[in-house]
């Protein structure tokens, strides 16, 4: 009986001889079924003396019959390969690329270890391609998830029912998700992710407006990420937008400059936006060169703007409508105390929302109006501000989001230290019994 040395050449003879599975082969020595394909694929290049003996053993065990086809196949495959004419009649190389490894040095190395890394590769890419081969996503579904967040990118921006809105959100995200699971084809992977990037973005606006602005931050780090695995820049320019936004109405100004620094060469509706966020928060800080210096940056993007852009697809709340950017104007105007300014431009928001149209904003017109209001309140008197917050105080209670309570609170520290008349009362009892959404949650 020849005394053999166990390699991975061996251990697969010895198992293709036995005909048995990897787990099979595994119980007959001994060992978990993780170790027979590490053994085989020439991973563990240097058995611990327990698994030869382990080996030893089993091959003992067998049959004379098994033996012996075990010593043939090990002799079979250590047989010189045939060289020369013999090679070529036979099928192989014509050139001899052996012999041309030999001459070089190597060819101990491919016959040998590089041999069982060749063997090895084949197998790990064999295991690759079982992982990734997948079916193509079914274009119904894609088409599906894409409606689905056109419509409630809709929704979100003519009629906001928040609390419906997130749900059906989350059940979107985790059904992108569980598609992307699925995915093999690259193309599909992209699409979905951007998809994805999406969904988590638009959560994220909404986490805001349900004053979590902790929330929304989480959900704007995860768009990002999806964003950079679509390899979608126009997207990962929107997050920065959101993060931008969220932090200009949680956080102090100096947080809206230093999440607007960290867009990349943005442009379009994207650099709008941002133009828009960085100019209120240099007005904010009284800042008046660098505030106009945004805004004219944001007019003249705005001219150059193409008809359609990446994001238009995705539905309207990833868009940057004149009315939007006008709205941002006029507060900047406002902080900067600048009120015919910030009444032109409020005016110019209201001239230019249309309710049937699904480019409206409603929370802009909103804003607007109590922008307006405040304009008006310093020009002329209560009187006008009162008129022009009527709509905003016959809001349903259910849309009532916290951005509009802290802009009427402007209001009611406008009117502080003014003289006490009938209207500037009235004006004043209105602001105050505004309730905000979290207060009638009872949260």
């Amino acid at each position: 009986m020849v005394e053999v040395e166990w390699t991975a050449r061996e251990i697969r003879a010895f198992r293709s001889v036995l005909k048995e599975s990897e787990r099979e082969f595994a119980k007959r020595v001994g060992v978990s079924k993780r170790a027979v394909p590490l053994w085989e694929n020439g991973v563990t290049r240097r058995l611990q003396a327990a698994s030869v003996r382990l080996l030893d053993a089993a091959l003992a065990g067998v049959d004379a019959a098994t033996r012996a086809r075990f010593e043939r196949a090990l002799a079979q495959e250590a047989a010189p390969a045939p060289s020369g004419d013999a090679a070529t009649n036979q099928g192989g190389d014509p050139t001899n690329r052996r012999d041309a490894l030999r001459i070089l040095g190597i060819g101990g190395l491919a016959a040998t270890g590089m041999r069982h890394a060749v063997l090895g590769a084949a197998h790990d890419s064999a295991q690759l391609t079982s992982v990734i081969d997948r079916s193509p996503v079914e274009p119904t579904t894609m088409s599906e998830c894409a409606e689905t967040l056109r419509r409630l990118a809709t929704d979100y921006v003519l009629c906001p029912d928040l609390d419906r809105i997130f749900i059906e959100l989350t059940v979107l995200r985790d059904r992108v998700a569980m598609v992307i699971q699925r995915a093999g084809r690259l193309t599909d992977l992209q699409q979905l992710y951007v998809l994805l990037a999406a969904t988590c973005t638009l959560l994220a606006s909404v986490s805001h407006d349900l004053a979590e602005p902790h929330a929304a931050m989480i959900q704007t780090d995860s768009a990002a990420k999806f964003a950079r695995l679509a390899g979608h820049r126009s997207m990962e320019n929107w997050v920065v937008c959101t993060r931008a936004m969220i932090a200009s109405w949680w956080g102090p100004p100096a947080r809206v400059l230093e999440e607007a620094d960290k867009a990349v060469a943005p442009g379009g509706v994207s650099h709008i936006r941002l133009s828009g966020l960085v100019a209120r928060a240099h007005s904010q800080v009284g800042n008046r060169s660098a505030a106009v210096a945004a805004m004219d940056a944001a007019r003249r993007e705005r001219d150059r703007l193409p008809e359609n852009e990446s994001l238009t697809d995705l539905g309207p709340a990833f868009t940057f409508t004149p009315a939007r950017q006008h709205y941002y104007d006029a507060t900047a105007y406002a902080q900067l105390g600048e009120w015919k300014r910030a009444k032109s431009e409020a005016e110019n928001v209201i001239s230019l929302y249309t309710p049937t149209s699904a480019q409206t904003w409603s929370a802009t017109l909103t804003l607007a109006q109590v922008t307006l209001a405040r304009a008006d309140l310093h020009l002329t008197g209560p009187d006008a501000a009162l008129a022009h917050l009527e709509p905003v105080l016959e809001i349903p209670t259910g849309q009532r989001i916290p951005q509009v309570q802290t802009a009427l609170n402007s209001i009611g520290s406008d009117l502080a230290g003014r003289a006490v008349t009938p209207a500037r009362r009235t004006l004043d009892e209105a602001v105050r019994t505004f309730t905000p959404r979290k207060e009638l949650d009872g949260q």
